[in-house]
């Protein structure tokens, strides 16, 4: 072992006395001195110089000084922010979370718009003007909807009320389950709860409000979108029902399609198994059953015994339809899906689709032809009149199907037809 030395070995304290240490009390006996290590002098010596004291202020001094302009920084930045955030009302000034609102309201207004389009128009029209279902851009009916808070207010297409018939359809507003306005929020309707929101809004919206649509066509169709369209709502802030005006009618109900009291089209040629007799039937967009001219279909007249070939033809792309024969019972209950006889459901890109009949097969009691898709059938069916065979008695020629009275008239005063016999 080397007995060199490091110089940081520790050594007794020169000033103590190798002696035994005393006790403090008396009569008690000594003990064995211990021996005691110090590290030297230098390790003991605290020196503080002017320069350290110096540099110790000024840390000290540029920490209150940070701390200082930290809690300034704070003080500004919170009521400059609050300023930013929602600006300054009661000058006019709008904020940051208001321009945010308004952006976002303009852009429900704007989805609304499409999703009314797709789902609505065909029986509100395009612009609200209603056909088989009521208008919906009536002032009288948008007066007074919203409140100056932005609530939904005491007139008649208010968004508490609107909300409860796309929710339970148009029942709610007549008691009538057969109502032709189906429900549209699920679970009962295809739309979830914040599409049913951005309708009301669009329906709602004020004329102030500008956006802009943007038609879309169906992936892979061969059509190109129209080009974007600047809109506005339909809405006047400043509209006032005149002094005289009347309450808007809690129900509405479409007219009656079924032209009663009209005198049934007579059948030239009946039509047999081996060449039965044709008769074309278009289904529109706006839910109904027309001719090849356009004219409401409400009566087919055949014949007992005859074979009738039915070509049915969707005008629509979107709305689908499907044609069944029934009692009035049995369509009016039917769902989409049906057994009954007739074709199922299509749309224009199916093509026509043929279906060919016996009349001895039509029910005895209410024989109809009728379109069971959700909320169809009330706008879309009409009734097998039979008739006789080779014009009745006397009457003139004319295929089987008759347009409603407010179909255009064929020379002579007949109603226009419907469907053509076979050759």
């Amino acid at each position: 072992m080397s007995d060199e030395r490091t110089g940081r070995e520790l050594t007794p304290r020169p000033e103590e006395s190798p002696g035994a240490i005393e006790p403090r009390e008396s009569g008690l006996p000594s003990t064995v001195p211990a021996r005691r290590f110090y590290a030297g002098d230098q390790a003991h010596t605290i020196g503080l110089s002017e320069e350290r004291a110096a540099q110790i202020v000024r840390q000290s001094s540029n920490s209150r000084m940070v701390a200082f302009l930290a809690v300034l920084v704070l003080v500004l930045f919170i009521p400059i922010y609050w300023i930013y955030d929602i600006g300054l009302p009661f000058l006019g000034m709008g904020g940051r979370l208001e321009a945010q609102a308004e952006n976002q309201y303009v852009t429900d207004v704007a989805r609304g718009h499409e999703l009314y389009l797709n789902n609505c128009a065909r029986c509100h029209g395009d612009q609200g003007e209603g056909g088989i279902g009521p208008p919906l851009n009536d002032q009288g009916k948008l007066y007074n909807t919203i409140t100056v808070q932005g609530l939904p207010g005491p007139g008649h297409l208010n968004p508490t009320y609107l909300r409860g018939v796309l929710r339970e359809g148009g029942r709610l507003v007549c008691g009538d389950p057969n109502s032709v306005m189906p429900a549209w929020e699920q679970p009962l309707g295809p739309l979830n709860y914040r599409e049913v929101e951005e309708i009301i809004a669009f329906l709602l919206a004020p004329n102030t409000v500008e956006y802009v649509y943007e038609p879309h066509v169906a992936e892979g169709a061969e059509e190109t979108a129209p080009p974007p369209s600047r809109e506005q709502g339909w809405r006047d802030p400043n509209y006032t029902p005149p002094p005289d005006a009347t309450p808007v009618p809690a129900c509405w109900r479409a007219p009656s399609g079924n032209g009663g009291g009209q005198t049934p089209a007579p059948v030239e040629s009946p039509g047999t198994a081996e060449n039965p007799r044709v008769i074309e039937i278009h289904g529109t967009q706006d839910v109904r059953w027309v001719d090849a001219d356009g004219n409401r279909i409400t009566q087919i007249s055949v014949v007992a015994g005859e074979t009738i070939e039915f070509h049915i033809i969707n005008d629509s792309e979107v709305v689908p339809h499907n044609f069944h024969i029934g009692t009035q019972a049995e369509l009016s209950a039917a769902g989409p899906d049906t057994d009954l006889p007739g074709t199922q459901r299509f749309t224009a890109g199916d093509g026509p689709q043929v279906f060919e009949f016996n009349v001895d097969s039509l029910p005895t009691d209410s024989p109809q032809f009728a379109c069971t898709v959700l909320g169809h059938y009330q706008p879309m069916h009409g009734d097998f009149v039979i008739v006789e065979g080779g014009g009745g008695s006397g009457a003139s020629p004319s295929p089987g199907a008759s347009p409603s009275p407010g179909g255009s008239p064929s020379p002579g005063g007949t109603p226009s037809p419907a469907a053509s016999p076979s050759p």
